[in-house]
């Protein structure tokens, strides 16, 4: 009982804590940026404290995700003695996944936010287009946060108890129990380059929104278009962590 407890607050600290890195230096960043265009715009003071304030509140969505699984971790009722060796691995790895699963996506957001509030400085009267391109940009980059949130919640909700499976031996306990945790681990590390990637493509494409308005078609068309590609791999990572979630027998 007391070694599934120790697991759980494990992830629950691993979750928090890991995601609050990024999550700070995101939100730091869009204040950042923010405070330098109004120095640049005094007139657009409303125009980029909202751009600040939305772009922020997204950027946060990984780091509330992390918080919701550790709260789940810490008082979900997960921490029953017939999980086992099954439990144990499940509940560290289900911190794992959402904490390293937010480090990229929030990156990103914070990324495109700030490049959003220096676009809005340059180009004031583009503040609706630029702060539209933002919310697009930091959604898709958030993505992968969701993903990480899935596999968590599966590996909570999913996997079976040890005693309920009669006759295992030392090797399948070690096996699925591994599984388990590489779960996490892929989809964690699996979105890191995908999130913070995609965010490059959406703060770039408000910049050049700012510096070339007339180009919004074709800058919107690039931006699906390489951020489409960019989230590839983190599908490649969710495939992977779902098949040794579920394969594992």
């Amino acid at each position: 009982m007391e070694t599934i407890q120790i697991a759980a607050f494990l992830g629950a600290a691993l979750s928090v804590g890991i995601a609050s890195i990024t999550c700070g230096i995101g939100v730091g960043y869009i204040a950042s940026a923010a405070s330098y265009g109004i120095m640049r715009q005094p007139d657009s003071h409303d125009k980029l404290f909202r751009a600040m304030f939305i772009g922020q509140a997204v950027t946060e969505t990984g780091g509330i995700f992390s918080l919701v699984i550790a709260l789940l971790l810490m008082f979900g009722g997960f921490d029953v003695v017939e999980g086992g060796w099954f439990r144990f691995s499940a509940l560290l790895s289900a911190g794992i996944a959402v904490g390293i699963g937010s480090l990229g996506p929030v990156t990103g957001a914070g990324y495109a936010g700030g490049q959003a509030c220096h676009a809005i400085s340059r180009m004031p009267r583009q503040s609706n287009s630029i702060l539209g391109y933002m919310l697009i940009g930091q959604a898709l980059a958030q993505t992968s946060s969701i993903f990480a949130l899935l596999v968590s919640l599966l590996l909570l909700y999913s996997t079976p108890l040890q005693d309920s499976i009669p006759n295992l031996s030392a090797g399948h306990i070690l096996l699925r129990s591994v599984a388990y945790l590489g779960a996490g681990l892929a989809i964690g590390i699996g979105t890191i380059g995908p999130g913070a990637g995609i965010g490059n493509v959406a703060g770039k494409g408000c910049r050049m929104v700012g510096k070339f308005p007339g180009q919004k078609s074709h800058i919107m068309r690039t931006m699906f278009l390489g951020a489409a590609v960019s989230q590839s791999t983190a599908i490649y990572a969710l495939v992977v962590s779902f098949l040794l979630i579920f394969s594992v027998k």
